[in-house]
């Protein structure tokens, strides 16, 4: 009986070596692949140093005069460029003391919540560990859905556009404001993650955990990991933060109630929210239900003539990521683009535009030629900055059109393009292009030029069923005194906190995503300059108005080894994710003789965003890479 046992606790034993040595050939441990401790250490050891000075408490506003040989000590530029980069350093620190002087005044915002009384809900991490093959046996496994997002008594009553003018009242659309989800996983086990992606400008952290909330049991039931919101950042859709439907009386409303001790509502429309919550988290339980097993595809291609950065410099991300899910069933493949451009142009009132219109902006009509062909279309705003926009004179190339006609063209243009990146010239002109439309064009312009003409095709690359995800929380405090007064009057939804030293905070999330080996996407909460990214010249010194080198170099040199994209405005909506040592209400250069000029930081979280926001992505990314 004694021989028998010992016979069989070997082969038990035998057994979990086997499986051991199984598991960590796919799920390896982290060995720090990008080396990115020393990237963080170091950021870490200078971040206080870089911070802004200027860290205000509730109702204490105390302006800090930076010291000019402390600030532009390794500043390399000459004695005029020392000057003027001086001199806006102090108009930065006065400013922030005029605004804060006002949120001063402003009673607290009874809203909020002390840092340790915050119990975090419906935040969900991702997967536990990460694969680095697959699984054998494992295939993609992609599911589709799209609900419409106009509620059934638009037109019969008003509702608040979101992206320019204040309190801009709407009745009629061009088109339709949509959500469009796909539920995805690698077949490994691990848990199947939802991506939801809303025509709107943007959406808090708060909202996205309502949504969230409604799914708890439905994703306890079917393991799902991970549950993300996302915005096309439409300028044309409705204002589903409240910034925009902040009237006059909503202001006094705030303060009373401030004062009185009570509950502040925001000014965001709460039918049209419940709206927005119901119909997404329909649409990812329809997305759920129809995954299917199939293969993906990768590819890219240069487009840098279909978008401009209207900052100087000018920093954009140049190519448009395409991936495609081709099911076994032989059923509708589905397309995901990714690329940053503002879809900005229809919401723009001018002489020959309303602007008060709904629409998804161009973001419509790209799907609209993506369905025609016979796919499902799926949009991830890439790093779009604050003024990088849709290029429409390419599409233009001449014709007297008006801006919603002119959206119309690029979101067709650009539709074809994504269609066309693995295509020849020929196959181009025969398979993708509308004749009737080049006809049309070439009939009204000597300029009109034809979007195939000259076309070199891309590789497209299959992917192994490998998809890894996480997320981070965290908490960070605000130090824009423009936002925290927008905090105080409750007119915006983000979640807010005090921590014990009476700094405001709010609690946002980054992520990390793998697509097979060799595809990864930084998941960012706001609108990231490219050149954190790609890397640019703000990065550095003698470009920047602080006239230091930012704390970290690009994200593409410390992780090097893949195609690195970016899903924007994910999951928050934080504002403008500028790198610190360029931060300001309003930034002033001067660089090789010419003056430029920002007001990038109007609408960021704070001067320590970037690097925060940085430093938490790549904590996460080294706990599993």
């Amino acid at each position: 009986m004694a021989k028998k046992l010992r016979a069989l606790i070997a082969v038990l034993l035998c057994v979990c070596l086997t499986l051991g040595v199984m598991s960590t050939a796919a799920a390896k441990a982290p060995v720090d692949t990008y080396g990115l401790d020393r990237y963080i250490e170091k950021a870490l050891a200078e971040k206080e140093e870089i911070k802004d000075t200027i860290n205000l408490g509730i109702n204490k506003p105390k302006p800090v005069f930076p010291k000019i040989d402390d600030d532009l000590s390794d500043h390399t530029g000459n004695a005029l460029t020392k000057l003027i980069s001086a001199l806006w350093q102090y108009l930065e620190a006065f400013l922030n003391y005029i605004v804060a002087s006002i949120y001063g005044i402003i009673p607290k915002n009874n809203n909020w919540v002390d840092i340790d009384d915050y119990v975090s809900e419906n935040f969900y991490a991702g997967h536990s560990e990460f694969l680095d093959a697959p699984i054998e046996g494992s295939v993609w496994r992609l599911g589709y859905s799209q609900k419409s997002l106009i509620p059934d008594d638009f037109g019969k009553r008003p509702y608040i556009m979101g992206g320019y003018d204040i309190g801009k009242v709407t009745y009629s659309t061009y088109d339709d404001i949509k959500v469009r989800t796909i539920c995805i996983d690698d077949g490994s086990g691990r848990g199947v993650s939802a991506f939801a992606v809303i025509d709107t400008v943007g959406f808090a952290n708060t909202d996205v955990r309502k949504i969230r909330e409604l799914l708890k049991d439905f994703a306890r039931e079917n393991n799902i990991v991970s549950i993300n919101i996302g915005v096309t950042h439409t300028h044309s859709g409705f204002d589903t933060q409240g910034i925009w439907a902040a009237q006059p009386e909503q202001i006094v409303k705030a303060v009373s109630a401030n004062l009185k001790g009570e509950k502040l509502d925001t000014s965001v429309d709460k039918h049209l929210l419940e709206v927005i919550y119901t119909r997404t988290a329909a649409s990812i339980r329809e997305a759920f239900y129809n995954m299917e097993e199939g293969e993906m595809y990768f590819a890219k291609k240069n487009a840098a003539g279909y978008f401009s950065d209207k900052s100087d410099p000018s920093i954009f991300i140049e190519d448009i990521y395409r991936f495609r899910f081709a099911p076994f069933s032989g059923g509708k493949q589905t397309i995901i683009a990714n690329f940053g451009a503002h879809p900005e142009t229809v919401g723009l009132k001018t002489d020959d535009n309303p602007g008060d219109v709904l629409s998804a902006d161009f973001v419509y009509y790209t799907e609209q030629v993506i369905n025609k062909a016979g796919y499902n279309f799926m949009y991830f705003q890439g790093a779009i900055g604050s003024l990088i926009s849709a290029n429409r004179f390419l599409s233009n190339d001449g014709l007297r059109l008006n801006r919603y006609e002119q959206t119309v063209r690029y979101g067709e243009e650009i539709g074809y393009f994504i269609l066309g990146m693995t295509l020849t010239e020929e196959e181009c002109r025969t398979q993708v292009a509308d004749a009737r439309r080049e006809s049309e064009g070439m009939s009204q312009s000597d300029s009109y030029t034809l979007w195939y003409e000259g076309w070199v095709p891309v590789s497209e690359r299959k992917l192994p069923p490998v998809f890894n995800v996480a997320f981070k929380e965290f908490t960070y405090i605000l130090d824009n005194p423009l936002i925290v007064t927008v905090g105080k009057l409750g007119m915006a939804n983000n979640i807010m906190l005090l921590d014990k030293d009476n700094n405001i905070c709010t609690v946002t999330e980054v992520g990390f995503i793998e697509f097979g080996t060799d595809v990864k996407v930084v998941v960012m909460p706001g609108e990231t300059a490219p050149e954190l990214i790609i890397g640019g010249s703000t990065l550095t010194a003698e470009g920047s108005a602080r006239g230091k080198d930012f704390v970290y170099p690009a994200l593409v040199r410390m992780i090097d080894d893949c195609d690195l994209l970016t899903f924007n405005v994910m999951n928050d909506s934080v504002g403008y994710i500028v790198p610190d040592n360029d931060y300001g209400i309003a930034t002033l250069r001067y660089i090789d003789g010419e003056l430029t000029y920002n007001a990038d930081g109007v609408l960021s979280f704070g001067s320590t965003a970037a690097s925060t926001f940085i430093t938490e992505f790549l904590t996460l990314v080294r706990e599993f890479r």
